[in-house]
């Protein structure tokens, strides 16, 4: 009986289920040979699933691996066009602000001339209501036009020192700007 299961499991039929005849018993070294050709097979099947399975894991690491690569890539990529947008936004503004200083000093040079022409016509016009009236004596000390006890040069001093501040004051604010940046 024994052998019987043993050749159920190999594959085989016994001839008396066949023929009707009287079952052979098989020699034990085929039955040997028979099983070890069985697990021979068995153990081939094994090992071509383990290296399929070994082939997937690698071709899924792979797969892994370059959608982390192309994630990567696409942040940096992102991170740059924010870079050069942050770039592009500083320069604009540092462009508007400079041609808005620039209009400035414009204005301030204008209003400048415009006070001392002013500040001409009243000296011009106080020393011909001086001449008129006989008032002050007219003495020349280091280009400034004396009327008496007044020097009419401080008017031009204070000109003078407003615009060497705001150049100061230019220059300071510039300098921040950069250590800012």
């Amino acid at each position: 009986m024994v052998l019987f299961l043993g050749l159920t499991l190999i594959g085989e039929t016994p001839n008396s289920v066949v023929d009707g005849s009287i079952p052979e018993t098989p020699s034990p070294r085929d039955v040997g040979l028979k099983l070890r050709e069985a697990l021979k097979q068995q153990l081939a099947i094994i090992h071509e699933r383990v290296e399929a399975k070994k082939l997937a894991k690698l071709a899924l690491a792979e797969v892994r691996h370059l959608l982390a690569k192309e994630k990567e890539e696409t942040e940096l990529d992102l991170g740059r066009k924010e870079i050069t947008a942050r770039v592009k936004e500083r320069v604009a503004n540092r462009l508007k602000e400079e041609e808005e200083n620039m209009e400035k000093e414009e204005i301030d040079k204008a209003l400048e001339k415009v006070r001392n022409k002013k500040a001409k016509q009243n000296e011009e016009e106080k020393e011909e209501e001086a001449k008129k009236d006989g008032v002050g004596k007219k003495a020349k000390k280091g280009g400034e036009t004396v009327l008496g006890k007044e020097v009419k040069s401080e008017e031009k001093e204070k000109g003078k020192s407003t615009i060497k501040e705001k150049w100061k004051k230019m220059n300071a604010e510039k300098s921040i700007k950069g250590r800012k940046k």
